[in-house]
């Protein structure tokens, strides 16, 4: 899907400061950073400095990565008698702390993260492990950010051309089991960065 929008890219951020920044604001009781890192041909943003205080406060710091946000085996029902119920405090804190991260610089991770959220208010041990499973992705993966061509990148790009949006979207087809509703996805881009993006039952 695409359509074409004249002088859409003067709406997506291309100067972040001569050398890259860190921006600090209040997360809960914590100060996030959200850091910067500004080249002559691009800028990313990500949570690099994030990460490794969520990992510590949940006892992953020394966990063994994962190559995807979920295990393609995994089963998450809403109902699972052969499971035990687990922490609803520690379930919902690494939930959150995901989300945070799925809205703002995470799009890898939006459909692993909104999967889980739907276990909140019941939730078992099978879902405590498929939430840490994401945790572990994330810990190899904490320097992926949103990369923001330059002006120049943009107009030289031959895959990207100026002022174009791009659309992407999918659906599991009925995936949840309990009552077979899907969860779909979207994804935006314009000059070759990404600009919006939703999963959602």
């Amino acid at each position: 899907m695409r359509c074409t929008m004249p002088h859409l890219h003067r709406a997506v951020p291309t100067n972040f400061g001569k050398h890259g920044a860190s921006l600090t604001t209040k997360f809960g009781n914590r100060f996030v950073y959200q850091h910067t890192k500004r080249t002559k041909r691009s800028s990313c943003v990500d949570r690099n400095f994030f990460f490794p205080d969520v990992l510590k406060r949940f006892g992953m710091q020394d966990a063994n990565l994962a190559p995807t946000p979920l295990c393609h085996k995994t089963r998450l029902d809403i109902e699972m008698s052969n499971d035990r119920e687990a922490d609803s405090a520690v379930y919902q804190s690494i939930t959150g702390t995901l989300m945070y991260a799925a809205t703002s610089t995470r799009p890898d991770i939006a459909y692993a993260v909104a999967a889980l959220c739907r276990y909140n208010s019941k939730r078992y041990v099978t879902h405590m492990m498929a939430a840490k499973h994401v945790l572990r992705y994330v810990k190899g993966t904490a320097d992926i950010g949103l990369v923001f061509p330059s002006a120049m990148a943009s107009s030289t790009s031959a895959s990207n051309s100026t002022g174009i949006l791009y659309g992407y979207t999918d659906s599991d087809f009925a995936g949840d089991r309990a009552d077979r509703k899907s969860q779909g996805d979207f994804l935006f881009r314009a000059n070759s960065a990404t600009i919006d993006w939703q999963s959602k039952k």
